[in-house]
């Protein structure tokens, strides 16, 4: 869920701008400054499964890869209270920030 920055302080997903909730979701950003995202399971932004993607005005030129990033390794099972399908949601900021370090460094 994509939240303005109090929200996301407060973990509070009451009034998101936006809401992805396929497990498949694709963002995209088109301004620069501060873009933030919580979980929306109770009390998986509490347990820090949010994140503050700030995209910068002008970027710095970055240094080319030598070899292709491994693949993520999959997550663990843990025993949660949410079902499978929230939990994969969940990990929407984590591999949103892995698409934007590979779109950026590719």
């Amino acid at each position: 869920m994509q939240v303005i920055h109090s929200e996301y302080k407060a973990c509070n997903a009451s009034s998101p701008i936006s809401t992805h909730t396929t497990g498949n979701d694709s963002i995209t950003i088109n301004t620069h400054g501060h873009h933030f995202f919580v979980c929306g399971v109770p009390g998986h932004c509490q347990s820090g499964q949010k994140v503050d993607i700030n995209v910068l005005r002008s970027p710095s030129p970055m240094p080319s890869l030598s070899a292709p990033l491994p693949p993520p390794a999959a997550p663990s099972p843990s025993p949660s209270a949410a079902p499978p399908s929230l939990q994969l949601r969940c990990l929407l900021p984590n591999l949103l920030l892995l698409y934007l370090f590979i779109t950026i460094f590719a």
